[in-house]
């Protein structure tokens, strides 16, 4: 049976698209489970093997998010001038000596390099690069797309990280970390070169699998739709929903990181395991769902509604003393971890458009660093003076004031879709 010349290529522009998703998925799995999960993994071991206190190994992880949040910013330009894969095989290089010199770590000096080391390389290839492709290659799905592609950073955590952890406990950090590092090193490096493309038009499309209508005009391509960087930056929706993400995410990384001391304390470790698997499970769940309403709703009063379910969910955490209790907190707070983090991309992407996303999304991730680093330890700080209780009111009291701020950001103008910028600002794009 021949099938027809137009449905055969509407699959084959179809399914182009969806395998550049698998190897954003694929890289979002692997750095996330092998690297941003792993770090307390890692950093356990430091206090194990090299007998660093927990207070040293902890200024490791902020060296970490220092450095992979400055390098996240410099990457957006650098996505916008070369071909992305070359700049996730950078990323992957760095990172990769990164991995395998933790194995070398025997002072805290050393801890700190290799940490800078491993955080730019985290940076160049984490999620700057990675949402790049998505909002590149989508445009109508984008949320569902950016939703799928995204859910590889919880499986990450899910799958991975477990393997590597008990094989750290069964033998050492100093006799894996090698091992490990050439482990992801073979898979990023599958993931970029065998499915990524850093732009549909390299392969003679649009975003959504759409034909390029004028393929052989002999012009030069005109640069994607969007506001300019120094432009967008200034605006007040963006500088209104940067800090709002700041004090959500902050409020929501300190909850996450200290959810496994919280159940344990009140239920016992058993309990804690079960909580937090709990807690990741509900956000990859939520996340499909939450792509699917981003087509079908406004994505600010998505945002706002999640930013108020994150909020409930703290509360009861607060309180929670039993099983059910912490349960029910979990799930209500799972559901807007995975979305929240998802929205903020698709929420700059919506505004500013393709042109300068990834400079306008790594300058709003560098903001950002602030929240993750600073959340974790003030749940550290008012659980040492008072008890979680207090502490997770009070993030709960962050989550609202970051509802507040995001709240005046406004709607964004759009004003590129009437106007895109002059070729003259933009740099074209270097591929192989």
């Amino acid at each position: 049976m021949n099938v027809p010349v137009a449905t055969a290529e509407r699959s084959q522009r179809f399914v182009r698209g969806w395998v550049v998703l698998a190897g954003v998925f694929g890289v979002m799995l692997i750095t996330s489970g092998m690297v941003f999960y792993a770090l307390g993994a890692f950093l356990d071991a430091f206090v194990d093997e090299q007998g660093f206190s927990t207070g040293l190994a902890g200024a490791g992880v902020g060296m970490f998010l220092l450095a992979s949040g400055l390098c996240g910013y410099y990457t957006g330009k650098l996505v916008n001038r070369f071909d992305a894969r070359w700049v996730i095989t950078a990323g992957t290089a760095v990172s990769t000596v990164g991995m395998a010199l933790l194995s070398q770590v025997r002072s805290g000096w050393q801890m700190f390099v290799v940490m800078t080391i491993f955080g730019i390389g985290f940076g160049l290839c984490g999620l700057v690069p990675t949402t790049t492709l998505v909002t590149r290659w989508f445009e109508r799905r984008r949320s569902v797309a950016m939703a799928i592609s995204s859910t590889g950073l919880s499986l990450g955590g899910i799958i991975l990280l477990p393997q590597m952890s008990v094989r750290i406990e069964a033998d050492t950090l100093v006799y894996w970390a090698p091992r490990f590092a050439v482990v992801y090193c073979v898979l990023l490096l599958i993931s970029t070169w065998f499915f990524l493309r850093a732009w549909p038009k390299d392969v003679g499309l649009q975003p959504d699998g759409e034909r390029r209508s004028n393929e052989s005009g002999g012009t030069p391509d005109r640069p994607p739709p969007g506001t300019p960087y120094q432009q967008a930056i200034r605006t007040r929706f963006f500088v209104f929903t940067a800090i709002g993400f700041v004090l959500v995410m902050s409020s929501q990384v300190g909850a996450i990181q200290h959810m496994y001391k919280l159940t344990g304390d009140r239920l016992g470790s058993d309990a804690a395991a079960g909580a937090v698997q709990v807690l990741a499970g509900t956000s990859v769940v939520a996340r499909i769902c939450g792509g699917i309403a981003a087509l079908k709703v406004s994505l600010r009063w998505l945002t706002m509604v999640l930013m108020v379910v994150q909020a409930i969910g703290l509360c009861v955490l607060a309180v929670a003393d039993s099983r059910l209790a912490i349960l029910f907190g979990v799930l209500v707070l799972g559901s807007a971890m995975g979305n929240l983090l998802m929205l903020h991309p698709l929420i700059l992407a919506d505004a500013f458009g393709v042109r300068d996303y990834s400079r306008i999304y790594g300058f709003g991730s560098l903001l950002m660093v602030s929240g993750l680093a600073g959340g974790p330890f003030l749940t550290g700080v008012l659980n040492d003076a008072y008890s979680y209780r207090s502490a997770f009111f009070v993030l709960a009291a962050i989550a609202v004031a970051g509802l507040v701020v995001y709240s005046f950001a406004g709607d964004p103008n759009r004003e590129y879709l009437a106007a895109p910028a002059p070729e003259s600002e933009w740099a074209a794009p270097v591929r192989s």
